[in-house]
C-alpha cells in the first residue's frame, strides 16, 4: 500500500502479510510511517494505492462490517480514569456486542476478558488507581470484549518500565497463540525475540 497527505508521500511500497496466530512488530524511528501503516490496516485511513485485505477480501468497501473483526488500541489511553475497570469494560461491551445482548452474557464476557488480562482482582478499582501497565491492559480489554480476530496496537509499551513491558509483550504473544493476528508498533529493541515477525521501516518504506 501507499498513503499520501496532499502531495507528500508518507508510506510507499508497503507489502506485508500478517498470518493468524502470530505477533508482529513494526519498528523504526519516529515519523517513519509506522502509525500510518496501522491506520491503513484498520481502515482509519484509505490507502492511496494498493489494498488491505483480510481473508482475501478488500477491507475498504465493507469497512464498517469488517471493523467488528479488528481491534485497534491507539498509543494514548482511551479509557476514562474515573470509571472502574468493570465499568469501562462493561461500557465497551455494550457498545460493541450485538444490541440486546443480555446483561449476564455481558458480565461473563467482562469477567472473562479481565481474567485473561490478569485484571480480575482489579475490577472494582477506578482506573486512576491502576499502574501504567494495568491501564494498558484495560485499553486492550476494551477491544478484546468484542473478541476481534485481529488486534492492532500502536506503541502499547510506551512509557512502561522494562519489566512491565516484558509482561505486556508476553501477554500479546499469548493472545496470538490463541489464534489471533496481533500487530504492534514499538521503539523498543529489548523484546524482539518474542515476536514472530519484525518489520523495519525507514522513511515510509519497509
Amino acid at each position: 500500500v501507499a498513503w499520501k497527505a496532499g502531495r507528500a508521500t508518507i508510506v510507499e511500497g508497503v507489502d506485508l502479510a500478517f498470518p493468524a496466530g502470530t505477533l508482529s512488530g513494526i519498528i523504526g524511528p519516529s515519523g517513519c510511517g509506522k502509525t500510518t501503516v496501522l491506520r491503513c490496516l484498520t481502515t482509519l485511513n484509505k490507502a492511496s494505492a494498493g489494498a488491505v485485505t483480510l481473508d482475501g477480501a478488500d477491507l475498504w468497501p465493507q469497512r464498517r462490517s469488517w471493523r467488528a473483526r479488528i481491534g485497534y488500541v491507539p498509543q494514548d489511553d482511551v479509557v476514562h480514569t474515573a470509571l472502574t475497570v468493570r465499568g469501562a469494560l462493561t461500557y465497551a461491551a455494550r457498545l460493541r456486542l450485538e444490541a440486546g445482548t443480555p446483561a449476564d452474557i455481558v458480565e461473563r464476557r467482562v469477567v472473562s476478558v479481565a481474567r485473561l488480562l490478569g485484571l480480575e482482582e482489579r475490577l472494582a478499582l477506578r482506573i486512576a488507581r491502576l499502574s501504567g501497565g494495568q491501564r494498558k491492559r484495560v485499553n486492550i480489554g476494551v477491544e478484546l470484549v468484542a473478541d476481534p480476530e485481529v488486534l492492532v496496537l500502536d506503541e502499547p509499551a510506551s512509557g512502561l518500565d522494562p519489566g512491565t513491558e516484558g509482561d505486556l509483550v508476553k501477554l500479546l504473544r499469548g493472545l496470538a497463540g490463541a489464534g489471533r493476528t496481533v500487530v504492534m508498533t514499538t521503539h523498543s529493541m529489548e523484546f524482539l525475540d518474542q515476536l514472530h515477525q519484525v518489520v523495519l521501516m525507514a522513511k515510509g518504506r519497509v
